[in-house]
């Protein structure tokens, strides 16, 4: 920078020739090396040129002005080039760093919360959001990031959204927006947003399929943004919407598995109640006409009675184990921890128990456990030549975990068969994990994660 001002110096005669530049009117004046100036825009030796979109540059020479004018015309183009390049440059290496994130198929909250941090230090802000919007004057926070000291916004809230702020705005116009302050707005927004320390707001919206799908935002806690930040902050929600569009995209596709989970297991309670409140109670009911038939009957017919009785018996035995299967009421009535006893208390192989949650998981979440359970018991029992299996459960962090594992002769293979991938299926929909260890010899633990969400009473 020291090379431009020599040779503006050279141009104009004048070796006391001084260069500022400021990008907006809100900004202070710097010399070539960013070092902030004091300059007194209304002095005689002082030539100041701006652009429509409020940057300036300023020479002082004491040359002529019109060779003031076009130096200080030099000095603002090579300012204005050079910090497009400065500003190119960072957001190439936000947009990395996000893109590097997808393609490692983080979760969508890890991807979103970058996203936030990103547009934080893009525009040297104290906060910024990313948010969807899911209503008329409706916003959802997706993710947040703000300074220490700072409150950060709560992920997962709806925001009312009040006129004239920026989200508002961006919701209104799909088009950037700024507000330079939050005092004098009504709603609950701008209150809050005041709450939390912020004083000023930039938001641009996220295009999803050339669909207005939400908006980035950042605010300030001081002084309000600079007059090109909604710009610049437009450029950036641009480069990351294709980020953003395959997140959403793995946010549908997740919760579309997870419905269709909950589908099937709706439809399998179903056949349940309708196996017990229809073709078992049949059955017994005819059991009980048989053995009164059987009591009547004469000694040459009671024999052939008394088989079906038993043949009937065997079935309706059958038609239980297959109900509870199925779903098992003990389940939905008592929870995990008793159905898993019942399960062990059913096993030929001798099986212990251990649970260990404070609180009962969501349906979908506990029956996912259950019939990893069952499935890894079903795979003892025919392969495994174990003699004793233990289940324990309990919950690290922010995930609950089961663990089955056998004593038996290992080497099971997940992709050897249907069962096991069909319970990674059903896991990996809840947002969970299934890992399958089987060393020849030494056992099998068969291990599934899912996100801890208990039932608060």
């Amino acid at each position: 920078m020291g090379d431009l001002a020599a040779l503006v110096a050279a141009a104009l005669r004048d070796p006391s020739v001084g260069l500022a530049y400021r990008p907006s009117p809100d900004a202070a004046w710097t010399d070539p090396d960013g070092r902030v100036l004091t300059v007194d825009e209304t002095g005689p030796h002082v030539t100041v040129v701006q652009t429509s979109e409020g940057a300036a540059a300023a020479v002082i020479s004491h040359v002529q002005s019109d060779e003031r004018a076009r130096a200080a015309r030099v000095w603002l183009e090579h300012a204005r080039l050079r910090d497009e390049l400065h500003v190119r440059v960072a957001e190439e290496a936000a947009l990395r760093r996000v893109a590097t994130l997808v393609a490692q198929h983080a979760a969508p909250e890890d991807v979103l919360a970058v996203v936030a941090e990103e547009v934080a230090l893009h525009l040297h802000a104290d906060a910024a959001m990313v948010t969807r919007f899911t209503a008329h004057g409706v916003a959802t926070v997706l993710a947040d990031w703000a300074r220490p000291g700072l409150a950060p916004f709560p992920v997962g809230e709806a925001i009312e959204l009040g006129d004239g702020t920026a989200l508002h705005r961006v919701q209104q116009t799909s088009a950037p927006a700024r507000v330079d302050a939050y005092e004098g707005l009504d709603g609950a927004h701008p209150e809050e947003m005041l709450k939390l320390g912020m004083r000023a707001g930039v938001a641009a919206p996220i295009l999803v399929e050339g669909r207005l799908w939400g908006a980035v935002a950042a605010g300030s806690a001081q002084a309000p943004f600079d007059a090109l930040s909604e710009h610049r902050l437009a450029a950036f929600a641009e480069l990351v919407a294709q980020a953003i569009a395959n997140v959403d995209a793995r946010m549908r596709l997740k919760g579309s598995s997870a419905r269709v989970v909950e589908a099937a297991d709706a439809a399998r309670r179903k056949l349940e109640r309708d196996l017990h409140d229809g073709a078992q109670q049949r059955l017994v009911t005819l059991a009980i006409g048989l053995r009164l038939l059987a009591r009547r009957a004469g000694p040459d017919v009671a024999p052939a009675v008394e088989g079906c009785i038993e043949e009937l018996l065997s079935a309706l035995e059958e038609l239980r184990d297959l109900a509870r299967g199925l779903h098992p009421a003990v389940l939905s009535e008592h929870g995990l921890h008793a159905a898993l006893e019942a399960l062990a208390g059913r096993s030929p192989v001798s099986t212990r128990v251990s649970v260990t949650l404070p609180e009962r998981l969501p349906e979908t979440h506990e029956i996912a456990l259950y019939f990893v359970a069952t499935e890894a018991l079903a795979n003892v029992v025919k392969y495994a030549q174990a003699e004793t299996v233990e289940i324990t459960t309990d919950h690290v962090g922010d995930r609950v975990r089961i663990a089955i594992r056998d004593d038996g002769r290992g080497g099971a293979d997940e992709a050897a068969g249907s069962g096991l991938r069909g319970l990674a299926d059903r896991v990996e929909a809840l947002d969970g994990t299934l890992a399958v260890e089987s060393p020849p010899g030494h056992g099998t633990r068969i291990t599934a994660e899912l996100p801890w969400f208990p039932l608060l009473s």
